[in-house]
C-alpha cells in the first residue's frame, strides 16, 4: 500500500506546562528539556505535504517560544487552513499575542482556541492545582472576544473532560457558559483517557454521560446552527459511547493513514494509544511513516486489534470514510434537530467571578 503524507497532524508543540491537572495523560512527559527546537520543527514541516488540519497540543501550547513562527510556517509551507489549540488560557498576553500574529496569515480559514475547563471555579481550580486558574481563563476569554471583533476567523470553544467526579460540575459549567459567555461558539465534552495523573479517576457512567451530552446539545442548539463541524458532533458522541460500551472499533480507525502524532521530543506515532515508531532526530518523517514497523502497526489497526474514544482520531475516521459517515449518521440520527431547552429547564447561573 502506497502511504502518503498524512493530511491531519497532532503536534505536541511543547512539553512545558504551568499546571498539574489531575486528568492529564501526558503528565510523565511534562517540562522535559529535550523539546524540538523551532528549526527542527520547521525542518519536519518541510517533509510533509499539504495539511488539512493542524492540532497543537502540549504542555501548554502558548508557552512555546516561537509559537506564531511555527504556525505561520505550517500555513505557508503546508497550506494549513485550520488550526485548533487546546489551552488552559492562563497567560492572557501570550495567547492574544500568539493568536493575533497567526491571524495575519490571510490563507488561514479558522483558528479555534479551545479553553479547557473542568467545572465551576472551586472544582476547576482544585482539579488544576491553581486557585486562579478559572479566573485567568475568563480573563483570556474576555481578551479573545475583543480580538474576535476584528477577525471572525477566530473561534472560541470550551472543552471539558468528563470523569466519574465531574458530570454535574460540567452540567453547571455548560449552563454558565451559555448564559454568561456569549462568544463561546461550542462546548465540547471529551471522555477521560490514557494514563492520567490521578490514577483514581475513572470514565464517567456512560448513561450519565449520554444524558449530559443530550442536555448540552439541546442547550446550545441555537448557537450551534451553522457552526463548522456541528453536524459531526452527534456522530462523534455516538461513536465514542458505543466504542466504550462494546470495547471495539465501531468505526474502523484511520490513524496512520489520515492522521499522525509528533511529540515534543520528536517521537512519531500514529495516535496517542500506541508507542512511538521512531524519532525525528534519528530518521526522517517519511522514513518512519513508511517503515516496516509502521506497516505492521497499520495492519494491526486495520484488523481492529485496538480501540479508543479519542475524538481527534475518530472524527477523520468518520468524515473521510464515506461508508462510515453514513453508518455514524444513521446511528446517531444526526439529521434530527435537538429540541431547544427552555429557560426553566436549566439552572440559572450567575457569573461567580462578579458576585
Amino acid at each position: 500500500m502506497k502511504v502518503h503524507s498524512p493530511p491531519i497532524l497532532v503536534l505536541f508543540i511543547s512539553s512545558v506546562c504551568n499546571l498539574r491537572c489531575e486528568h492529564c495523560c501526558y503528565w510523565k512527559n511534562l517540562n522535559n528539556r529535550d523539546d524540538l527546537t523551532v528549526e527542527e520543527i520547521l525542518s519536519f514541516a518541510r517533509q510533509l505535504g499539504r495539511l488539512e488540519n493542524l492540532a497543537l497540543s502540549g504542555g501548554e501550547p502558548f508557552l512555546r517560544e516561537g509559537f506564531d513562527e511555527i504556525c505561520r510556517f505550517f500555513i505557508q509551507n503546508n497550506r494549513v487552513e485550520q488550526i485548533y489549540v487546546p489551552t488552559n488560557a492562563y497567560y492572557t498576553d501570550r495567547v492574544v499575542r500568539g493568536v493575533g500574529e497567526v491571524l495575519k496569515e490571510s490563507a488561514l480559514r479558522l483558528f479555534a482556541v479551545e479553553i479547557s475547563l473542568d467545572g465551576m471555579p472551586a472544582f476547576h481550580n482544585k482539579f488544576r492545582g491553581n486557585e486562579r486558574s478559572f479566573q485567568k481563563a475568563m480573563e483570556t476569554y474576555d481578551a479573545l472576544v475583543e480580538l474576535q471583533k476584528g477577525d471572525p476567523r477566530l473561534k472560541i470553544h470550551v472543552v471539558s473532560t468528563a470523569t466519574d467526579t465531574n458530570i454535574e460540575e460540567i452540567r453547571r459549567l455548560t449552563a454558565y457558559l451559555y448564559s454568561n459567555r456569549k462568544a463561546v461558539e461550542h462546548h465540547n465534552i471529551a471522555i477521560v483517557r490514557g494514563d492520567r495523573k490521578n490514577s483514581l479517576l475513572q470514565c464517567p457512567d456512560l448513561v450519565a454521560y449520554e444524558k449530559l451530552h443530550e442536555f448540552t446539545q439541546r442547550l446550545w442548539s441555537s448557537r450551534e446552527e451553522g457552526r463548522y463541524g456541528s453536524i459531526v458532533e452527534p456522530m462523534l458522541q455516538w461513536a465514542k459511547v458505543r466504542t466504550l460500551r462494546e470495547k471495539r472499533q465501531v468505526i474502523p480507525c484511520s490513524a496512520g493513514v489520515l492522521s499522525a502524532v509528533v511529540y515534543a521530543n520528536g517521537d512519531v506515532g500514529f495516535c496517542e494509544s500506541h508507542p512511538p515508531l521512531g524519532n525525528l532526530r534519528k530518521n526522517g518523517f517519511m522514513d518512519i511513516w513508511r517503515s516496516e514497523k509502521a506497516q505492521k502497526l497499520r495492519r494491526s489497526i486495520r484488523n481492529k486489534q485496538c480501540y479508543c474514544s479519542n475524538e481527534v482520531f475518530l472524527w477523520p475516521s468518520i468524515v473521510f470514510q464515506p461508508l462510515q459517515l453514513i453508518k455514524a449518521l444513521v446511528g446517531a440520527k444526526a439529521w434530527r434537530r435537538p429540541q431547544p431547552l427552555q429557560e426553566g429547564e436549566y439552572p440559572e447561573c450567575h457569573d461567580p467571578l462578579i458576585e
